[in-house]
């Protein structure tokens, strides 16, 4: 079976990253390049989606172009792009034939998609379970496949709701896009499992995944450890209180030990969302 995650960047057991030792340049330079034949194509697919679901809000997100690791420190290259890019680039019918003409025109397969970044995370509980969320069935992504808690950082939290073409990059300060990488993805646990961020450890950096089902989508993923075990964790996420409840439909907890033994021919593995299989190779990586 062809795989449907792949990493882009590891970090090595022997190194810990996180917020003080990452640093992000934002420039328009990294957001994707223009598809002069295409773009027409996107922008009418999505008004047609506008006219079918006027509710539908063309949210922006940070576009990684590329990582990379020097000594102890991380560096994300980061532009802008948008949810209505991403539909018509990575979730295209199309996305092979844009990847074959970015490595044409710019020996680059993500050239001229929106590649929007997302986070991921392993979440360790006191008794050394491991948590996944099985995906409620409106899920447009992975339905019913069980996940990591996981999302995006997100722009609007820094500067509002403005839209992608209105934004002035030097107003996305770049501590203030590294603040937001790592609380993004505390935001997620907060919001999805229901655990309060006073429980939950600074999150630990361990790479960058790949999803291939989704025109190589990044997606930074971490450790997080909970000061709670896994019986007081499930007692939270069943209250069903938590701001994004309607995502999953059940929580899991797994040993830790048995998450690092997974691989592509156990059980387990073809009940995973593509995230949570790149959440999963870089953690047995890190370890």
């Amino acid at each position: 079976m062809e795989n449907e995650s792949i990493v882009l960047l590891s970090v090595p057991c022997t190194q810990q990253i996180c917020e003080s030792n990452t640093h992000v340049v934002i420039n328009e330079k990294f957001n994707r390049r223009r598809h002069h034949a295409y773009d027409q194509q996107i922008n009418a697919n999505w008004d047609k989606r506008v006219r079918e679901n006027p509710k539908i809000f063309n949210g922006t997100k940070f576009r990684l172009s590329s990582v990379s690791l020097s000594g102890n420190a991380l560096r994300l290259d980061l532009g802008l792009t948008c949810y209505k890019d991403f539909l018509g680039t990575n979730w295209s019918e199309n996305s092979k034939s844009l990847a074959n003409d970015g490595v044409r025109d710019f020996q680059d397969s993500q050239a001229y998609m929106s590649d929007p970044l997302g986070v991921g995370a392993i979440v360790l509980t006191t008794d050394n379970k491991v948590m996944f969320l099985k995906r409620s069935k409106h899920c447009a992504e992975a339905p019913e496949l069980w996940d990591v808690p996981g999302g995006h950082p997100e722009p609007q939290e820094i500067i509002g709701k403005i839209p992608l073409e209105e934004i002035k990059m030097p107003e996305l300060n770049d501590q203030r896009v590294v603040r937001e990488l790592y609380d993004s993805i505390l935001r997620e646990v907060v919001d999805e499992v229901n655990v309060p961020i006073s429980f939950l450890s600074q999150p630990n950096f361990i790479g960058v995944a790949q999803n291939i089902s989704a025109g190589k989508r990044p997606s930074s993923e971490f450790i997080i450890s909970c000061s709670l075990s896994s019986t007081e964790v499930r007692d939270l996420y069943n209250k069903g209180s938590q701001e994004e409840a309607e995502e999953s439909t059940h929580i899991q907890f797994v040993d830790r030990e048995t998450v690092l033994d997974l691989t592509p021919d156990t059980d387990m593995w073809s009940t995973l969302a593509p995230s949570a299989k790149g959440c999963i190779m870089l953690y047995k990586l890190h370890n």
